[in-house]
């Protein structure tokens, strides 16, 4: 018996551990969540140019996951790429879009 409700105490705990992980650009990761796109980033919008600046997103130690609060203001925006290095330039937004995938998983459709 006391077996058992250990169990379903471990269950709730780790339930609620995975409802704690809300996945949204104050609190995501992509890793696991994002097949294929498993490198966490934030993007700055440049309209002059129609591109995209990216950067690797902070850590957050607090929550456990990327922050892009915690990035220069102008990193509002986070997205999961399939290329590391893809966080190190600008960006075309339509190579963004064809190299990146919103914290959903979903295609980038607008910036």
């Amino acid at each position: 018996m006391q077996l058992l409700n250990i169990l379903q105490i471990s269950m709730v705990l780790l339930i609620q551990g995975g409802a704690a992980y809300t996945n949204t650009p104050n609190n995501f990761g992509c890793a696991g969540r994002v097949p294929d796109h498993s490198e966490a980033g934030c993007v700055a919008n440049l309209p002059e140019s129609n591109g995209v600046r990216m950067m690797v997103a902070p850590w957050n130690d607090y929550e456990g996951a990327y922050d892009c609060s915690q990035a220069d203001p102008s990193f509002k925006r986070a997205t999961c790429c399939s290329d590391p290095s893809d966080l190190k330039y600008q960006l075309s937004i339509d190579i963004w879009k064809q190299k990146c995938r919103e914290i959903d998983g979903s295609e980038i459709k607008q910036y």
